[in-house]
């Protein structure tokens, strides 16, 4: 029972919030009200967490010495010893393959991707993410991934716009995170110790250079996509606008709370703490239904 737990906690739950993505074809499509598409979304969603987490806890073995080296992960169970390396890697494997098998007889463009994501992983841990800016861009185009399966699923035919921007947002949480990390690292007693090789070619300055950025292309992007024509016309509707100032209130709040408050460093924990956060993004999906619904 220790060692299922154990296990539990290395396939970090709390981070399944990532893969609501999954859930954002279906809603924009104004496919929600029936229930096929819900139960597709829902089981994409439940199938691809337990991938992820299998992935979650490989990383975790692959990542143990430098984990006991952060002020943070060192307390993790396969970095403290408390779960056994073999362990983790047989059940999470039994696991993994489970969820390929009944991924593969759910849909089989969903399994595909699947198989994309966890080769692209393996290349992450393995040598990707010590190459600085690739490193965040590996985990952005997960998230594209994560859409890409919502819309598979359900057979729903995703704008290129939802792509670009699902890429630029994760983009954006990424490098938050990366100098989040970096300040954490740098303040802590093994400060200069490698817990992380892509960390050691960032600076602050740099990292806020690119958040910077990033963040005026997403909201462009969210812009460019409200007031597109063929978007228009293909909602019937030109009151998207409407949801911008919901847009630009979820990533300043963001930024806020980065610079502010000393957070992002994990993003699941800002969307379950922060009530503002949350609640500005409950009311922009809701108000981006009832303008499609009453357009």
């Amino acid at each position: 029972m220790k060692t299922l737990f154990l296990l539990m906690k290395s396939m970090r739950i709390y981070q399944w919030v990532k893969n609501t993505f999954i859930l954002a074809p279906m809603i924009f499509a104004m496919q929600f009200f029936h229930i096929d598409y819900i139960v597709h979304a829902l089981v994409a969603f439940f199938l691809f967490s337990i991938v992820a987490s299998c992935i979650y806890v490989f990383n975790d073995c692959f990542d143990k010495e430098k984990d006991r080296l952060h002020p943070d992960k060192k307390d993790r169970p396969i970095a403290s010893g408390d779960l056994p390396v073999r362990k983790a890697v047989l059940l999470s494997s039994i696991l993994l393959i489970v969820s390929l098998f009944a991924i593969f007889e759910f849909n089989i463009y969903f399994f595909f991707i699947s198989v994309a994501y966890i080769i692209m992983n393996i290349l992450y841990s393995s040598y990707l993410k010590r190459i600085v800016i690739l490193d965040v861009i590996i985990i952005a185009i997960g998230f594209v991934m994560r859409v890409k399966i919502g819309g598979v699923v359900n057979h729903i035919e995703l704008s290129p716009w939802i792509l670009v921007i699902t890429f630029l947002l994760a983009i954006f949480l990424g490098l938050i995170k990366r100098r989040q990390e970096l300040i954490k690292i740098s303040a802590s007693e093994n400060g200069e110790v490698e817990t992380r090789i892509a960390l050691k070619q960032y600076n602050l300055s740099f990292l806020d250079q690119l958040i910077s950025i990033t963040t005026a292309t997403t909201l462009i992007s969210y812009v460019s996509y409200v007031l597109n024509p063929d978007i228009q016309l293909k909602f019937k509707t030109k009151q998207l606008y409407l949801t911008v100032p919901f847009v630009v209130f979820g990533i300043f709040r963001y930024l806020y709370l980065t610079y502010v408050k000393g957070k992002g460093e994990n993003a699941a924990e800002i969307i379950f703490s922060d009530i503002p956060f949350t609640f500005n993004a409950f009311v922009w999906v809701l108000f981006f239904i009832l303008i499609l619904l009453y357009q």
